[in-house]
């Protein structure tokens, strides 16, 4: 059964039995001196607000809730608060258990030195540094954007870490390592550049401080195992409780604050394997009672079976948050359509040929007099770009563009080519609709010399609309 618990943390640690716990992850107030406050806003439409928007328009703000906690400690926050928990958290945790411990640079050091002291020098196995370049910045001194977690095992020959579970990283030169290895990814360093939770991210819970999932989840990917029990005892918005209901492990949260409990009872609402002490959570409004709620063996058996399949489905999407492109993955199909177009369109006219666009046409362009379809992709799971609704009409050649987290890619086909090497998609009302399927790290032998890098597609791009003469003209 999962814990959470809410009270001063001390005393229910001294309750927990010695080596019980296989994973402690820890997010301490970091003593910055300030009350942490997060306020969460809505703005509608009236005659006189307090903003203007979009087209001048007036908005009046309505602020929905405020939580908050105190993060001031004073001189006493190593000693008096951190070391007597900290003495329970080395008791805690079993042999072959590891601590991380998260902190910002203001205590790191001193958090360092008590850590030291606990667990001994020789079980210090890393400072993992967690980057994220997000809100305004300072122009008195360098901006800080980064926290630091330090990572303990209570042995340094039995610990856990589990490198085939944890999520990969693109390669920063995907050509220097080979395909396979490019389409594989690499394993991320101590350096973890990933983004903070947003004020308008799907996974904000309203709570000051609240850390991302993707951190939480590599965390206990690396140094747990399936059924293994995790220890929070400053749990704030309960992300780790999150994490380990998606990935099958057992969790303890506890909190002091009544508003980070309030967050999680909304967060883990219909969920009822959890035991609240001290704490009785409200069920919200409109709340479904199956949610959450363990039907069958088999729902069991999908439930576990999907938490793994969405680690793989969402590594993409992780690459994504960090890409100055994401935004493109919330546009409709249509809109995506237009804005390869113009991509294209651009990236032809600075090459220095004559761009024309065309409206109601089967062709989307006219490159140096000849027609030209356009067709674009953003990239799917397992490193392959589809380009859909390829069919046999007027144009002379077809332009593929392909954008990932971190590189575009382009191929140029005669018609005839590409509609060889294309697959049926469907039968629709105008004829016949094809797609083609096509991994830029893995590039099959028909499609190799038709582009794939902007560089590569630039030379073939020169040698169709470069060198020949403008379709219609004289020999």
């Amino acid at each position: 059964m999962n814990k959470i618990i809410f009270g001063d943390n001390l005393p229910f640690l001294k309750n927990i039995p010695d080596e019980s716990v296989d994973l402690i992850y820890i997010d301490p107030p970091f003593n910055t001196g300030k009350n942490q406050v997060a306020t969460r806003i809505k703005t509608k439409r009236t005659t006189n607000g307090d903003r203007k928007g979009f087209q001048g328009n007036s908005y009046q703000t309505v602020k929905l809730s405020t939580k908050s906690y105190v993060d001031s400690y004073g001189d006493q926050y190593i000693d008096n608060f951190l070391r007597p928990r900290l003495l329970e958290a080395y008791r805690i945790l079993s042999p072959n258990g590891s601590l991380y411990f998260h902190i910002d640079y203001r205590e790191v050091h001193y958090c360092k030195v008590l850590l030291d002291s606990i667990f001994g020098r020789e079980n210090f196995l890393n400072e993992i540094i967690w980057a994220y370049d997000y809100g305004a910045k300072q122009k008195t001194k360098w901006p800080t954007k980064h926290d630091n977690i330090l990572l303990y095992v209570k042995d340094v020959e039995r610990y856990v870490f589990n490198a085939h579970a944890i999520d990969r990283e693109p390669y920063m030169a995907p050509g220097l390592v080979g395909p396979e290895k490019a389409n594989r990814g690499k394993l991320p360093t101590d350096t973890w550049w990933h983004t903070i939770v947003g004020t308008n991210s799907k996974e904000r819970t309203g709570y000051p401080t609240q850390k991302p999932l993707g951190i939480i989840n590599r965390i206990i990917l690396a140094s747990s195992h399936t059924g293994d029990t995790v220890l929070d005892f400053f749990a704030g918005s309960g992300t780790v409780g999150e994490s380990c209901l998606t990935l099958g492990r057992k969790f303890i949260l506890i909190d002091n604050n009544p508003e980070a409990l309030e967050v999680m009872a909304k967060r883990f609402a219909g969920v009822t394997s959890i035991q609240w002490i001290n704490f009785i959570p409200k069920t919200p409004k409109n709340h479904n009672p199956l949610i959450g709620q363990t039907q069958t063996h088999d729902f069991d058996l999908l439930v576990s079976a999907a938490s793994y399949q969405r680690l793989e489905l969402e590594s993409l999407s992780n690459e994504w948050e960090e890409s100055r492109l994401s935004w493109i993955l919330d546009l409709p199909p249509a809109r995506k359509g237009k804005l390869g177009r113009y991509l294209i369109s651009t990236w032809c006219a600075s090459k220095g040929l004559s761009v024309e666009h065309l409206v109601d046409k089967e062709a989307n362009l006219r490159i140096n007099g000849f027609l030209v379809a356009t067709k674009f992709s953003t990239l799917w799971s397992k490193g392959v770009y589809k380009f859909q609704q390829i069919r046999d009409q007027d144009y002379d050649y077809l332009i593929c563009l392909g954008i990932s987290p971190f590189n575009i890619h382009c191929w140029i086909f005669e018609k005839e080519y590409a509609l060889k090497n294309a697959k049926i998609q469907h039968q629709g009302a105008k004829g016949s609709e094809l797609w083609l399927s096509l991994k830029p790290h893995e590039p099959e032998a028909w499609f190799v010399h038709s582009g794939g890098s902007l560089e590569d597609a630039q030379q073939v791009l020169r040698k169709i609309f470069g060198t020949m003469k403008q379709k219609g003209s004289s020999k």
